[in-house]
């Protein structure tokens, strides 16, 4: 009852994160459980007893699953460990060998927590296959080996186990779609405000300093009404190359809508962020982009707002309309440049730079 249960809140887990995403607009998969194929499925098996393990073997091999029979616990492990199986055989009355420890370390160990197990006993030990349960497997075949039972439990997990890998997928390839830019695979708005939300709080826990700048493409329109909008797609995906290069792996850039960035800088006071965005704005400037056609190429510049966030009152929505703020002032005074919000008023981070033309 205890192993059904758990089988039974696992996969109601991930029908409730599929039913919300699906109720997000995004991925969804309709596919029941009859539904899924159960052959050539990879399984593993451990038996020191040649006719038994030749027995599984065969049966198996009327759904085409590739079986790879083993005989010590120690082979088995290299096995796991190395390559993806749907299903695990193992046989409780091995020859001077643990099989519960070895179900044991397969449960602890992550690459095969969830990989059904299932428990070749003999009739008289029902105490031992109560263990089997208590350290995690799914399900039991009697000595001697019926071959349709056999078949009949094995189909019945694998199929169990690639259901719960077909929602597993779905709901991460969902996840992806809903928080990421699908163009610049940069996170998305949606992902900004909480990822902002979570940092602001962090911040006055640790009470370290936390910045954020937004910035956006110069005379975006004209690349696009010049080369076309293919062109000023792959203008995007390279500018997203290029800032996530410049910054920590722990910094977060996020596409803020069509050619407006954000960029959040947890535990970083503003007099650094000042200088990684004027570093930023140099960069973009200093190296044309390359667009499609035989030597084709565009220059552009950036303008950016930056803004320290305040350990008191703030909230998402205030620092990114801070920053906003801050950008603005940088493209109405003329453009490529950085601009550094404060409570005073606007400073110029960017140095004696005139004003930009038209890319």
């Amino acid at each position: 009852m205890r192993s059904l249960v758990r089988l039974k809140m696992m996969m109601d887990e991930w029908r409730m994160r599929e039913q919300t995403t699906g109720e997000l607009g995004v991925l969804r998969d309709d596919t029941s459980l009859l539904d899924v194929d159960a052959s050539h499925a990879a399984v593993l098996v451990l038996d020191d007893n040649d006719v038994d393990a030749k027995t599984v073997v065969e049966t198996l091999g009327q759904d085409d699953d590739i079986v790879i029979a083993t005989d010590t616990v120690e082979s088995m492990l290299d096995y796991a460990m190395k390559r993806d199986f749907d299903l695990i055989i193992v046989n409780l009355n091995l020859r001077e060998q643990d099989s519960l420890r070895l179900c044991s370390r397969l449960r602890s160990a992550e690459r095969t927590r969830q990989i059904p197990i299932l428990l070749v006993v003999e009739e008289d030990q029902v105490d031992r296959l109560a263990k089997g349960f208590d350290v995690g497997i799914n399900d039991y075949l009697i000595k001697p080996i019926d071959r349709n039972e056999l078949l009949a439990r094995a189909r019945t997990q694998i199929r169990r186990w690639r259901y719960h890998g077909r929602l597993r997928e779905t709901y991460e390839r969902s996840i992806e779609m809903a928080l990421t830019d699908s163009l610049t695979s940069l996170y998305n708005r949606r992902y900004l405000n909480a990822h902002v939300d979570g940092q602001i709080e962090r911040m006055k826990v640790s009470e370290k300093g936390m910045s954020l700048m937004m910035f956006d493409i110069d005379y975006f329109k004209v690349i696009n009404d010049t080369h076309g909008h293919a062109a000023g797609d792959e203008v995007l995906q390279e500018l997203a190359r290029r800032v996530t290069h410049n910054l920590r792996s722990f910094d977060t850039v996020a596409r803020y809508g069509g050619e407006e960035f954000v960029i959040v800088m947890p535990d970083t006071e503003v007099s650094i962020a000042c200088i990684v965005a004027e570093r930023l704005r140099s960069d973009i400037a200093s190296q044309p982009f390359s667009i499609s056609g035989p030597g084709e190429s565009v220059n552009l510049t950036i303008s950016i707002g930056v803004v320290p966030a305040r350990m008191t009152g703030e909230s998402t929505k205030d620092l990114i309309q801070r920053a906003d703020e801050a950008l603005y002032h940088a493209k109405g005074t003329g453009r490529d440049r950085a601009v550094l919000w404060t409570d005073k008023g606007f400073e110029e981070i960017t140095p004696n730079v005139p004003a930009a033309g038209v890319a």
